[in-house]
């Protein structure tokens, strides 16, 4: 397949890919229009707590909000056989009308080793899994697409590479992702504008692995039965940029980040969540059944820091743990 020349590619989505996507469009004097929900607006995308809205402000870059990506009267109008759509985590299912009107045009972007990792929260489930495996894939947006739970169209372009071996959070995996993915995205824009013939890939599905949609609130409560290793590594998935873990003291909810696991010492199960020592050093040192966990920030749902002492036990109650095993997360575009 050869695509039409192009000299409009609009974006849908959100994430800081789409802001780097967008000032690459801008840089090189290409027409775009991004187009991003209200949720998605509002999510924090740097260590400066800036929304995403924020840096598309800050940036001047054209985008709109969107509950609904259907009723965009606007997008139906600018839609022409030189428009490129590209779909970077866009929060709404697109229409038969709007896949008709891009007639192969409308693209999906998918930062994971496709068809492996479907889903959502990618990097909190390759941290689960100890997983380091990337992706970058290119893929044709077509009528059976369910956004965030099913894709079937045909690859236009992929890689493949690893993440480094120090990664252990989210925004690690972020950090690592982001240029990569930007690079990708460049030369396949840069390969459209030079004409090039693209040949197609259907998925195997015999390596498809689905892993759902989570919400740090509902599904980050740690377990104290669990061994340190795992723990931790529970701990690590819902670090930053998220909000952190959660467990209660005192029955008061906290959330845990920065934390690592010295194996040195193992303690009966019976111990597991106790606080045993804490140090300005150090941090805070709690027991698991498999070694000393080191805890550096603790903080209640406002982020402030809260008063603990040794003894004090870490307690997640079982209701709370089966509610975050058994709650399926949907998200929409607010």
């Amino acid at each position: 397949m050869k695509f039409n020349p192009i000299n409009q590619i609009i974006l849908f989505g959100g994430s800081p890919l789409i802001l780097e996507v967008a000032k690459f469009l801008k840089s090189i004097d290409m027409m775009y229009i991004v187009y991003t929900s209200p949720r998605q607006a509002d999510e924090i995308i740097d260590q400066h707590k800036n929304s995403l809205r924020d840096k598309l402000l800050e940036n001047k870059i054209n985008f709109i909000e969107s509950e609904d990506i259907n009723r965009e009267k606007g997008l139906l109008k600018n839609i022409t056989k030189n428009t490129l759509g590209l779909g970077l985590g866009e929060a709404w299912p697109f229409s038969s009308k709007i896949i008709e009107l891009f007639s192969g045009r409308l693209l999906d972007f998918m930062g994971i080793p496709h068809p492996k990792y479907r889903g959502g929260a990618h990097y909190s489930w390759m941290i689960l899994n100890n997983n380091f495996e990337g992706g970058c894939n290119i893929q044709i947006v077509n009528e059976f697409m369910i956004q965030g739970e099913f894709d079937n169209g045909e690859i236009v372009k992929s890689k493949k590479y690893k993440f480094p071996k120090n990664a252990r959070i989210p925004i690690d995996f972020f950090n690592a992702a982001i240029p990569i993915e930007i690079k990708f995205i460049k030369e396949f824009i840069n390969e459209i504008k030079s004409k090039k013939i693209f040949s197609f890939k259907k998925i195997n599905e015999n390596k498809s692995l689905f892993f759902p949609r989570q919400n740090t609130l509902v599904n980050g409560w740690i377990n104290w039965e669990w061994d340190g290793a795992q723990i931790e590594k529970f701990i690590c998935a819902f670090d930053e940029p998220y909000k952190g873990a959660s467990t209660l003291i005192s029955g008061k909810r906290v959330h845990l980040k920065s934390c690592s696991l010295e194996k040195t010492i193992s303690y009966h199960p019976y111990l597991s969540g106790l606080v045993l020592r804490i140090s300005q050093h150090e941090g805070y040192v709690i027991a698991t059944s498999s070694g000393n966990l080191i805890v550096k920030n603790i903080a209640n749902s406002s982020g402030a820091k809260i008063n603990i002492s040794v003894g004090d036990r870490l307690f997640t109650p079982s209701k709370k743990l089966e509610e975050s095993l058994t709650s399926r997360i949907v998200y929409g575009s607010k």
